[in-house]
């Protein structure tokens, strides 16, 4: 998941409805943050980004403002700004307004799942194209100084080859035409 670099998308979006049956505990939705923070965590993300998308992926109303959110979060106005700007930067979460106010509110991109996994194609691509370069400047060196690029070249094939399947059959199951 790479930063992007063109501005943020401004959409409309309707007022709040409360749409859940069955509330989950404040306790419940706590450890559930924690839980997918750290797993975030775990896949580079600072622990606070994760925290905060996981938040967002659970909330009702699915929009919230900076202030919700250090609320939810028991975070900083300061933290959650710099958090906020990074997800928004990464395309994992999306800054939009609502007819008639001026405060800017935030949610999960829709789709954000495919687009992240989408969006590891390139560096699979560049990795790939890089370990092809070694093996060609490799290309007298012995069997056992090639192996360990052979094996990323390989791998990085493989994904590069599969990545794309597998979001078609993803699709193919869901009914869905993106």
């Amino acid at each position: 998941m790479k930063p992007s670099t063109r501005s943020t998308v401004r959409a409309s979006v309707p007022p709040p409805s409360t749409t859940d049956d069955a509330p989950a505990s404040a306790t419940e939705l706590a450890d559930f943050v924690e839980q997918l923070g750290i797993g975030l965590e775990s896949s580079g993300l600072p622990r606070a980004a994760g925290r905060m998308l996981a938040w967002l992926m659970v909330c009702d109303p699915p929009e919230q403002t900076a202030d919700d959110l250090a609320t939810a979060l028991v975070a900083s106005r300061g933290g959650v700004s710099t958090t906020v700007r990074l997800l928004v930067q990464m395309q994992l979460v999306e800054r939009v307004g609502r007819a008639g106010e001026r405060r800017s509110y935030y949610r999960v991109v829709p789709h954000v799942w495919d687009q992240a996994m989408t969006a590891q194609s390139a560096p699979i691509t560049l990795m790939r194209q890089v370990a092809d370069r070694g093996l060609a400047i490799l290309a007298d060196a012995g069997p056992g100084r090639r192996e360990r690029l052979a094996e990323m070249r390989d791998y990085l094939t493989f994904m590069e080859r599969e990545m794309p399947a597998l979001q078609r059959r993803y699709h193919a199951e869901k009914g869905t035409n993106r």
